[in-house]
């Protein structure tokens, strides 16, 4: 029997060109989660003390023990924004109710 020869052609090229292909998308990847991150961050630096409802940058801060409520001073608006947790710390004090509401609105006397 005559022995028959194989020829193997082992190709580099595709195998380098997919590592480096996809550590350029991982980079890209993270450099989209960077920027989103900081337009994130930039965009609430900027709108820090503006309403949800009205968008105007009028809300004051009203402390009442360990919760601060913050209530828009535009006088269209007037919306009253709680932080998580605030709600139940407020209804944790039944009695707390109404002094908070008293002074939400001592503001626009």
């Amino acid at each position: 029997m005559a022995q028959e020869k194989t020829f193997i052609t082992i190709s580099t090229g595709d195998h380098e060109d997919l590592f480096f292909k996809e550590q350029e998308q991982e980079k890209i990847r993270k450099l989209r989660e960077k920027a989103a991150q900081e337009s994130n961050q930039k965009y609430r630096e900027e709108h820090k003390n503006h309403c949800f409802r009205c968008g105007t940058p009028s809300l004051a801060e009203i402390s009442y023990g360990t919760v601060k409520i913050d209530v828009c001073i535009n006088d269209q608006c007037g919306a009253v924004h709680l932080d998580p947790g605030e709600l139940e710390a407020i209804l944790k004090d039944r009695d707390s109710i109404e002094k908070v509401r008293k002074a939400v609105f001592s503001i626009f006397k």
